[in-house]
């Protein structure tokens, strides 16, 4: 059977298991978001959804408008409680959390990435990923050097080491983006949630945009979801999820 055979939970699970990876980074099960709709009615959102993504796993989440796929990403990210069902993030059940810890938890093992790059105008590219820990009162001296560490250490993987004392009017659209991601994944996440982080920009580069997510999924063994409708830049994905009122359909071979 090959990949594109599979339910999408055999499909990631098989990416998983061949990268030699172990328990879900995020495990989804029977998740189901209903709405107040009218008077009497409810709007189901999602629909009796399962989803297992293992580190090191890039799939992409499509799916025609109101199919459920925001809903999806947000109660993945711990932003929106489930009807019911269960969110499990690096073997933690956020849906069992006080709104603190999910908060905590999010900040610690999650990362995410949002259509625009919503950069500080003021900060330089290298501030930009240092900016949780200059926030975090907790935060010591060595903690400040070794978050510039790893901030120069991300500019450098994805070309911007050069950039990293330039403000975001001095960088272009295709660099923001690039900017944005490796801000999410400055505190090493398990997972990495994506919402369209190529609709802004040109086919050349949203193309290398979800290249780069690629690779950096793979070097930073970090799971992750993208939504998109980008499908002509599937091919650089581990698996492709489609959406179908509320539910996963596992698409045509």
């Amino acid at each position: 059977m090959t990949i594109t055979e599979m339910t999408p939970d055999a499909r990631i699970a098989a990416t998983a298991a061949e990268a030699g990876t172990g328990a879900p980074a995020l495990s989804v099960r029977d998740l189901v978001l209903e709405y107040p709709d009218g008077e009497n009615g409810t709007l189901r959102a999602l629909d009796g959804v399962s989803l297992d993504m293992h580190s090191g796993a890039f799939a992409a989440l499509t799916g025609p408008s109101g199919s459920g796929k925001s809903s999806l990403l947000a109660m993945a990210a711990g932003l929106v409680a489930p009807t019911s069902g269960t969110v499990h993030v690096a073997g933690t059940e956020l849906t069992a959390l006080p709104r603190a810890e999910r908060t905590r938890l999010r900040g610690e093992r999650i990362g995410m990435i949002f259509q625009q790059p919503n950069l500080i105008p003021s900060l330089t590219a290298r501030e930009q990923l240092e900016l949780a820990v200059h926030l975090d009162r907790t935060a010591t001296r060595a903690d400040r050097t070794a978050a510039r560490a790893r901030a120069l250490e991300l500019l450098e993987r994805v070309d911007l080491a050069a950039h990293a004392d330039k403000r975001p009017h001095q960088l272009s659209g295709g660099q923001r983006q690039r900017v944005n991601i490796v801000r999410a994944l400055m505190g090493s996440p398990a997972l990495l949630l994506v919402d369209e982080p190529t609709s802004a920009l040109d086919q050349e580069r949203s193309a290398a945009v979800v290249e780069l997510l690629g690779q950096l999924t793979r070097q930073e063994r970090v799971a992750t979801l993208m939504v998109t409708h980008d499908v002509e830049f599937l091919d650089a994905t581990d698996a492709v999820l489609t959406m179908v009122d509320g539910r996963l359909s596992r698409p045509s071979a």
